[in-house]
């Protein structure tokens, strides 16, 4: 087996680690959110003035100006983390990478601490519904700070001008407090697989004389979204567009060497999480190979009907579902891209 076997067997567990740290990440800055919530409901049970007085207006004031300091401790230990996560990263890679080179090779190491920070400067580029948004790891966090506060303000003043109790305002804020955790995780995990790509592609910029580019390799599974599905195995230079690509996002990066410096490693598989549970498969085995060996139904769930339907007929492969942006295709706009497609498919 080549070396890109075993790389993207490597790629695909260690895949699974990032993910549990990100888990490890949110139930430490869960405690910030809980702080938030409790900080608002004591506010609110020691007593607010009339609605739209000047005095409940100060109080209210005075909240967003604790909600600011929580919210910010809550930046700074992610921040924190996440540079620490960014040299482990960093190393991790490094040892990667010699694994897979032959012996003569003599790989250049970074510096962890310059690393870490590309990891936490360099902006993410993500999918958002039909544009894109461009944002820094700080400012997705004041974002998130900024917005989670705004939010508990406003379910105070909604619960105020009603007229309720500070027992039901304490009740909204209770269900608030569970959505920004949710919310929350979709962050989490978004920086810190970001966190884990840049890494790996600090530490092969300084190898790329080694390098042909890098192969992307997105989770063998029925939450992965098309654009994932249909980039799966291919093959990006080392300023190519990198992980994450929308929010959640698990894809990951595995570098690809030039012949004259790879070295064979026995067999690898990678793991996949299909109707019957987990399986190991191939791991040159693409999203669109693996999905074409699942039942009718599962593949139905994973692309929608209709998408189904040409891909089962073998009329639209995965990629066609996306355009060259990245951005999946509405099926209006893939019947005016493919109409004879839809014509073939009898729809």
């Amino acid at each position: 087996m080549s070396s890109d076997g075993y790389l993207s067997d490597a790629a695909t567990r260690h895949q699974v680690h990032v993910q549990r740290y990100a888990g490890g990440s949110l139930k430490r800055l869960a405690k910030f959110i809980t702080k938030a919530i409790g900080t608002a409901k004591s506010r609110v049970s020691e007593g607010l003035s009339r609605y739209g007085t000047q005095r409940y207006e100060k109080q209210i004031q005075e909240l967003q100006g604790d909600l600011s300091g929580v919210y910010g401790e809550m930046k700074q230990q992610a921040v924190l983390d996440l540079a620490e996560f960014g040299g482990y990263e960093a190393e991790f890679n490094m040892t990667l990478l010699g694994k897979v080179v032959k012996a003569v090779v003599q790989l250049n190491r970074p510096s962890i601490v310059q690393v870490a920070a590309a990891a936490l400067a360099d902006p993410f580029d993500l999918e958002v519904g039909k544009s894109r948004q461009r944002i820094s790891i700080n400012g997705a966090l004041d974002q998130y700070g900024t917005k989670k506060s705004a939010e508990i303000i406003s379910e105070i003043r909604m619960g105020s001008a009603l007229g309720e109790t500070s027992d039901q305002i304490a009740r909204r804020l209770t269900s608030l407090g569970i959505q920004q955790r949710d919310q929350a995780q979709a962050l989490v995990n978004t920086m810190t697989n970001h966190i884990a790509t840049t890494a790996r592609v600090e530490v092969l910029k300084e190898n790329d004389d080694i390098l042909k580019g890098m192969r992307r390799i997105a989770t063998l599974d029925s939450r992965t979204t098309l654009f994932c599905m249909s980039i799966d195995q291919t093959v990006i230079p080392l300023d190519g567009p990198k992980p994450p690509y929308h929010w959640r996002c698990r894809t990951t990066l595995i570098p690809v060497l030039k012949d004259e410096f790879a070295r064979e490693i026995p067999g690898s598989t990678r793991p996949s999480i299909g109707p019957d549970g987990v399986e190991q498969v191939s791991s040159k085995t693409s999203y669109s190979e693996w999905l074409a060996r699942q039942p009718a139904a599962f593949q139905s769930d994973v692309l929608g009907p209709e998408r189904y339907k040409l891909f089962s007929k073998g009329e639209l492969s995965i990629d066609r579902f996306v355009d060259d942006d990245g951005k999946t295709l509405t099926l209006k706009q893939l019947r005016e891209r493919e109409p004879m497609a839809f014509e073939r498919a009898g729809m």
